[in-house]
């Protein structure tokens, strides 16, 4: 019997294993449940790559673990270099290079298996040093454990290309479409006016990273650096004001009755 933490033989999360000797304690894993991070509550945890910290927002042990967590580097880091595999990587504050090409911030990629063993690894560089005194900002979102097996398309979206904003589900709003595949969507969501709706999607769950402004819901207000994630059930109505940015997902959670110890 293997240890709480400990890698079990034949178990093999590639990003996982290259931040943590022991894997981290099951954090929010019970994803039938509403779980809820506000910036200034944020923990920060050393990694086992020099200069690399985390917050973990959820993390589900087992035979497929999967993660989510905020990142940022120290600002003298010339760079850490992870594993790029089943990753889902939002560049928010930070730079990222891989195999062709340097990704200045912001930027968003998602990288599934690569049979071809292109971009197998990518390296993450510290973004401005004047976000330091702001300590709600982040540099890095980091997603692993979530693609689904067919999910195979990589995509590489520059978030600064205001060509790719299309009109929102409601006046005042507008959508940046990032990934959809077998019901499950990534997309930034912008305020242009105070407005409060609710999503008319059908995805087994929602999941909520406020980028700048402030987002509210019935049960509080989240600002720049929150983490929201909802269950069917607790599906809220969102509102925010002129200048609010968040990053939404659904469809992701799959089944919630593994292991999540």
């Amino acid at each position: 019997m293997s240890l709480p933490g400990h890698v079990s033989p034949g178990l093999h999360a590639p990003l996982i294993d290259a931040l943590f000797d022991d894997r981290p304690p099951a954090t929010n894993a019970d994803l039938d449940l509403r779980a809820q991070l506000l910036a200034q509550n944020a923990i920060w945890q050393p990694t086992k790559l020099a200069g690399l910290s985390l917050c973990v927002l959820d993390f589900r042990n087992g035979a497929h673990p999967r993660m989510t967590a905020l990142a940022k580097l120290d600002p003298g880091s010339t760079g850490v270099t992870i594993p790029a595999t089943e990753l889902e990587l939002l560049v928010q504050h930070g730079l990222v290079a891989d195999d062709n090409t340097e990704y200045l911030h912001p930027y968003y990629l998602r990288q599934p298996q690569d049979d071809t063993g292109n971009n197998q690894n990518i390296t993450l560089h510290p973004g401005s040093k004047t976000l330091r005194s702001n300590e709600t900002q982040f540099e890095f979102y980091i997603a692993t454990g979530q693609l689904q097996i067919t999910d195979t398309e990589r995509r590489c979206i520059n978030l600064a290309d205001n060509s790719l904003w299309l009109p929102g589900p409601v006046e005042h709003t507008e959508v940046m479409p990032l990934h959809m595949h077998n019901g499950a969507s990534s997309m930034l969501v912008r305020w242009l006016a105070p407005v409060t709706f609710r999503p008319r999607l059908d995805p087994l769950g929602e999941e909520v990273l406020v980028i700048d402004g402030t987002l509210a819901d019935e049960l509080g207000s989240y600002p720049a650096g929150s983490w929201i994630r909802n269950p069917v059930a607790s599906w809220q109505a969102w509102g925010g004001v002129a200048g609010t940015l968040i990053y939404y997902k659904n469809g992701h959670f799959g089944q919630s009755t593994a292991n999540p110890n």
